[in-house]
């Protein structure tokens, strides 16, 4: 069990960003009569998203009053939610079984495609022989002679993940990448990007959601010939994504579900399409 300290921890961050940083927003349906401020954070691969959906939710009713906490992480934002600290979490996976049996539920709102980008503005066309290499430390030029720089994500992060279940050849590039000395390791979604942004000739991962909401100025390569879309990702022609849950527990408002549902609405889903994510059916919150 979490102890006391963390607890404290994580109250602590929560409520001082909220004193320096006022996010106010609006209610949905019957919240207009709730005043009352809902706290929102986790993975910052959602944040550019679920911005937008908050200030849709702003203009329902002023009175009610949304908090965007930055930098927590998909198990900070987890963790902040069963401690009582937060009322909606963001988790770029599922939640497993160990979480579920801490009491707080998940709902998997959005699918992104799960992409590879670079600064490099030529890029090249991706297959899969070509980013084992790339990762092994095997190819080190993109092919106008620029030296690819690997931007890394710390070794049980979703990303990390996601990349070694490619393929046990995958799997093993991405660990001789994490053995090297001097590579890059970006801790956050919002660092990652900033680095791959930021550096010439890099390689890194991202979500499209991340792109297109946050308007990043990166090269997405096509993988096998395949571009990451909503369309080719929903026909199974590109095959990588990453799922996005909104977390709550017991101790999560009316207000905080009433927000749910409105992520969930046909103006919410419409938000989410337009930023880059697929929307799984309608899953009632209870």
């Amino acid at each position: 069990m979490p102890t006391n300290s963390a607890r404290n921890l994580l109250l602590i961050m929560v409520t001082s960003f909220m004193a320096v940083t006022p996010y106010p927003t609006a209610g949905y349906s019957n919240a207009a009569a709730l005043k009352e401020t809902v706290t929102i954070g986790g993975t910052d691969g959602a944040r550019g998203s679920m911005k937008e959906l908050v200030l849709a939710y702003r203009k329902k009713n002023p009175e009610i009053s949304l908090v965007i906490i930055p930098r927590l992480g998909t198990r900070g934002g987890i963790k902040a939610v069963s401690e009582g600290a937060l009322d909606i979490g963001l988790a770029g996976r599922p939640l497993n079984s160990a979480e579920i049996a801490t009491g707080i539920k998940g709902i998997v709102y959005a699918t992104s495609p799960f992409i590879f980008v670079t600064s490099n503005a030529a890029g090249m066309n991706l297959t899969f022989d070509i980013i084992e290499r790339i990762y092994a430390g095997e190819l080190r030029q993109w092919p106008d002679g620029t030296q690819i720089r690997v931007i890394l994500r710390p070794e049980g992060d979703v990303d990390t993940i996601i990349l070694k279940g490619i393929s046990p050849a995958m799997e093993k590039a991405v660990k001789k990448a994490h053995s090297r000395e001097g590579m890059n390791v970006a801790m956050t979604d919002q660092d990652s990007a900033d680095m791959v942004e930021k550096l010439g000739g890099s390689f890194g991962t991202t979500t499209l959601t991340q792109v297109i909401s946050e308007k990043r100025q990166l090269t997405v390569l096509p993988v096998s010939g395949t571009t990451p879309s909503l369309k080719t990702i929903a026909d199974n022609r590109y095959p990588f994504y990453k799922k996005f849950t909104m977390v709550i527990s017991s101790k999560s408002s009316p207000v905080a579900r009433d927000f749910i549902e409105f992520v969930k609405s046909s103006e919410g889903r419409a938000i989410l399409m337009r930023t880059g994510n697929n929307v799984p059916k309608a899953e009632k919150v209870e």
